[in-house]
């Protein structure tokens, strides 16, 4: 069946979301952000006009800006001005699917990150068997690898890994890993897909990031624990356990040996990145919990050169100018803690996957390692917890027709 224009508009508005949600340099942000907001303006038919369950957010994203500008280090007006494109950009899209049919966001995510698992699984199978088909490409300093554009990788550290780790349209494989959970979960959850959910254990595995592996396991186990094993009679149940079992030793097999070489291992380096961001990140929220620091790097840059953790393995080099990879904290720091609260709470109330508590975690977890928290997809999301009403997004257990919000 043909695809309706709407479903093609609607459609190329969420990949382009997500390709600035934690994309690689190689697609310019402010560009595309314009571009989103454009399309979302042209598919609402010009109309300035929000649903009503969306005026909490409203609320806050207007004591946001009343604070960026009370603020007593000052206003940086180009940070600013990007991070309230980002706000705009993820209001728009979350208006776009309030308007359509419920289930709408998760049927466009299917068909857009079901291709991604043949990415990150070709990306691998081209690098290891014909590698010579991969032409260099410098953005920001950083060599990435690509054929096409379309399969990418980058080398960190040499020979740090087997196997070639795909970095999809993202800046890395642990930016990658989250949105190919995402369609683990809706392959297991929704579509109850083997084939799919197959793909996408192997394809997170392949990204070799030791958050995503955790998040793979963590959502296997509950699918296993809650909607596989307790079905049936005795006898199948135990046989069903039996083969989740084996489903899901392999995958906490390569979570563990991920952990401990990122501890003690080649990877070293990458655990000291995280627990500097970290340990500084609570330092600066600690002097600023109330009204934080706002979005201008420079200022988190004079504040982590004094509170910074002190004893870090980095070296200086490292050290200099660092911006901060852990998306809670950013969070937390730039806002002060009251006014990032609602963004907390909303990642886990969050309206259009079932199992909030879940999905919720999977975004907690990606966050604590990448610092996405204020891009146009993920603000989608979490924006969605904060609605008005009492309903959320039909899923497999919801009838056909539940509204996504009652006003």
């Amino acid at each position: 069946m043909a695809l309706k224009k709407v479903e093609i508009l609607r459609r190329t508005i969420l990949f382009l979301a997500i390709v600035i949600s934690g994309g690689s340099l190689l697609f310019p942000r402010a560009p595309i952000l314009f571009l989103i907001v454009v399309l979302c303006l042209h598919a609402r038919g010009w109309r300035i006009s929000f649903n009503k369950a969306l005026a909490p957010i409203l609320v806050l994203l207007a004591a946001i800006f009343l604070l960026t500008l009370l603020r007593p280090e000052g206003v940086d007006l180009q940070s600013t001005a990007v991070r309230f494109a980002n706000f705009l950009a993820g209001l728009l899209l979350l208006d776009l699917y309030v308007r359509d049919y419920p289930g709408a966001l998760q049927d466009d995510l299917y068909v857009i990150l079901k291709w991604m698992t043949v990415q990150a699984i070709g990306t691998v199978a081209l690098a290891e068997l014909v590698n010579a088909v991969f032409l260099p490409l410098t953005i920001a300093e950083t060599q990435y690898n690509t054929f096409l554009l379309l399969f990418n990788y980058h080398t960190m550290l040499e020979d740090s890994t087997a196997l070639t780790r795909p970095d999809g349209f993202f800046y890395e494989p642990g930016v990658f890993q989250v949105y190919l959970n995402l369609f683990l979960y809706l392959a297991l959850f929704v579509r109850r897909s083997r084939v799919h959910s197959t793909l996408a254990i192997l394809a997170v595995l392949l990204t070799q990031s030791t958050t995503g592996v955790v998040i793979c396991s963590m959502i296997v186990g509950v699918f296993i624990a809650t909607e596989y094993v307790n079905r049936g009679t005795l006898l199948a149940r135990i046989a069903k356990f039996t083969a989740g079992l084996l489903l899901i030793i392999p995958i906490l097999v390569v979570t563990s040996g991920n952990i401990v070489n990122k501890m003690s291992g080649d990877a070293q380096g990458s655990y000291w990145a995280r627990q500097y961001d970290l340990l500084t990140g609570i330092n600066v929220i600690a002097e600023h919990p109330l009204l934080g620091i706002g979005f201008d790097y420079e200022q988190y840059y004079r504040a982590s050169s004094r509170l910074g953790y002190a004893e870090t393995q980095l070296p200086d080099r490292i050290l200099q100018d660092r911006g901060n990879t852990n998306g809670v904290v950013f969070l937390l720091y730039s806002l002060g803690i009251p006014l990032a609260l609602p963004f907390l709470v909303g990642m886990f109330r969050q309206r259009f996957f079932r199992h909030r508590w879940l999905v919720g975690g999977l975004l907690f977890l990606t966050f604590f390692g990448e610092s996405m928290v204020f891009t146009p997809f993920f603000l989608m999301i979490i924006y969605s917890g904060l609605m008005l009403g009492k309903r959320v997004a039909r899923t497999a257990d919801a009838p056909q027709g539940e509204p996504l919000a009652t006003t």
